[in-house]
């Protein structure tokens, strides 16, 4: 991939580096296009994107240089895979730290050239740049749902990182534009509400086409000719095009906040992370009306209706989605009303 013709994986790439810095509707468009073709793939590369984008934001410039002349085949910049809880401690040395730790779900990692992962200093919580050849990957993802991301565990274990491939995500970053001055929760919003609604979207196309002229044992009627399920089909299309456009909403809303120059409230945070705990949630309940209609091929894990099942479930256990912020918004709004 050059600079020239960037993609998916460099929407969030600083333009100074090659790439889009697109906006947040733009980022959450091209990932649910992507998750609608596969769920797997979809969160792959939107989570690596961001993982990849941040550090390249954020590095120091010599660590910059060094990641960036790693890149190979014209690439504006290197696959990256990490997680960023502080999972790791360090032991100060010149020049640097020592590292050693252990994270977990690191999708992308099987074609990653460098990880990131969130570790402890002296100096407060820095996060570290590692070469994949100084990493352990762990083959611990036997799950039930996105299991094409790979999402091991890995572990570094007493490894030099140099400060100038350790960054500090509480700073300003020293590239980037408006894109790169998003709080985390913004940044990661069109990640996950892209990979729910096309996994979503997905179910419904192909309940659509597994409904075409199917008869089950026993029933009156093929299952497109019956009002039951063209209500239901009917429903899930509307609640799933409801919950979209209030992420779509969000987004906008956080975009021209900073596009004003002004902040972005841990309020607007905590209603996107709302929207997109509610897009999980219609996901999982459109994906399990397709399975439930689909019939007994859909047992099958390789069917398309199934894989959409999966995913939906598994797309909820992520940190961006609980349903705690339903609790965070609504007490919000009660304070607002008794003021």
């Amino acid at each position: 991939m050059s600079a020239e013709s960037p993609s998916l994986l460099t929407m969030k790439l600083p333009k100074e580096l090659g790439g889009l810095e697109a906006d947040l509707r733009s980022q959450f468009l091209a990932t649910e296009a992507a998750s609608r073709k596969d769920g797997s793939a979809g969160w792959n590369e939107t989570f690596t994107t961001t993982s990849a984008a941040i550090a390249a934001a954020r590095l120091p410039q010599d660590g910059l240089d060094e990641v960036a002349a790693s890149a190979t085949r014209g690439a504006a910049w290197p696959p990256f895979a990490g997680t960023f809880p502080l999972s790791g401690r360090t032991a100060t040395a010149p020049d640097g730290v020592v590292l050693t730790g252990r994270w977990g779900f690191a999708s992308g990692i099987a074609d990653a050239a460098w990880v990131v992962g969130g570790c402890t200093t002296e100096s407060g919580p820095r996060w570290a740049v590692v070469p994949i050849e100084q990493v352990t990957v762990h083959d611990t993802w036997q799950v039930s749902g996105l299991e094409d991301t790979l999402s091991h565990d890995y572990s570094i274990e007493e490894v030099f990182v140099p400060h100038s491939r350790l960054f500090d995500l509480s700073t300003p970053a020293p590239r980037g534009g408006i894109l790169h001055g998003l709080p985390m929760y913004a940044l990661i919003t069109p990640d996950h509400c892209g990979v729910s609604m096309g996994i979503a979207r997905r179910a419904l196309d192909e309940i659509a086409i597994a409904a075409a002229g199917k008869d089950r044992l026993h029933s009156t009627a093929p299952l497109d000719e019956r009002p039951a399920f063209q209500r239901d089909l009917g429903q899930a299309d509307t609640k799933l095009r409801a919950a979209r456009a209030l992420v779509l909403e969000v987004l906008d809303e956080f975009w021209a906040t900073a596009v004003a120059g002004d902040p972005v409230t841990d309020f607007l945070v905590q209603r996107a992370r709302a929207a997109a705990t509610h897009a999980a949630d219609i996901t999982v309940e459109v994906a399990s009306m397709a399975y439930r209609r689909g019939g007994g091929t859909v047992l099958y894990q390789d069917h398309p209706l199934n894989q959409c099942f999966r995913d939906a479930h598994a797309a909820t256990q992520h940190v961006h989605v609980i349903d705690e912020m339903y609790e965070v918004v609504g007490a919000a709004l009660l304070g607002e009303a008794t003021d």
